[in-house]
């Protein structure tokens, strides 16, 4: 018959057990953007680390000061790479993360400033949280205008400004396709040891912009 002692001991692991199968296997984690989302949340924890911290090229700044930070004093966290990304096809990219906590979202950005051209790219993926959805947005800024006329966003006008400046919806689709899965996913798969991949996503449903309906 098992003593006192030894019954604790049995609890106390059996807890232990339970909290590192958890933390490890968070049940509120089902796709590799809830991985991305509940990781940014330690900045608010005891030990202010998130995944990011571990990522080669993002910003190091002091996420331990976030912990002093209730969510209703700031509900949003951001995260960027420091330097441009070059793509194979449609040249170097701004690559910006948004945590927005009271409205459980993720905003995933990418932004590419054509000085000859004069406009500014501007794709995102913003992810919901509790329907597990992630919606794919393409638009451009006409630099030589002011606010609000000079944010293009019609599907139509995209595709003149496209053609006008002789750059492909193909090569387009191709170039968002790299920036979020080679190498955004890319680098999350490599260097945060995730359950999830680039051909293994989890649960997720992305809705791709309508501007590449029919682009293979």
């Amino acid at each position: 018959m098992k003593s006192r002692t030894e019954k604790v001991l049995v609890v106390l692991l059996s807890v232990i057990i339970v909290i590192i199968a958890y933390k490890i296997i968070d049940p509120k984690v089902k796709n590799i953007f809830d991985e991305m989302y509940y990781g940014e949340k330690k900045v608010y924890s005891w030990f202010g680390e998130t995944p990011f911290w571990d990522i080669p090229g993002i910003e190091q700044w002091n996420r331990k000061d976030m912990v002093y930070t209730s969510m209703k004093e700031d509900t949003t966290v951001y995260e960027r790479y420091k330097k441009k990304y070059k793509t194979r096809m449609l040249g170097e990219w701004k690559i910006r993360f948004k945590f927005i906590y009271d409205t459980k979202k993720i905003d995933i950005s990418f932004y590419n400033k054509i000085l000859e051209k004069k406009i500014t790219f501007s794709i995102h993926y913003k992810y919901d949280i509790e329907s597990k959805r992630m919606v794919e947005n393409v638009d451009f800024f006409d630099n030589t205008k002011k606010m609000p006329e000079a944010e293009i966003d019609e599907i139509a006008k995209i595709k003149e400004y496209l053609e006008k400046n002789n750059i492909s919806i193909k090569d387009l689709k191709e170039t968002a396709d790299e920036l979020l899965y080679e190498k955004v996913i890319g680098d999350w798969e490599k260097y945060t040891n995730s359950r999830y991949s680039k051909d293994s996503l989890g649960t997720v449903k992305i809705e791709r912009s309508p501007l590449f309906d029919g682009v293979d």
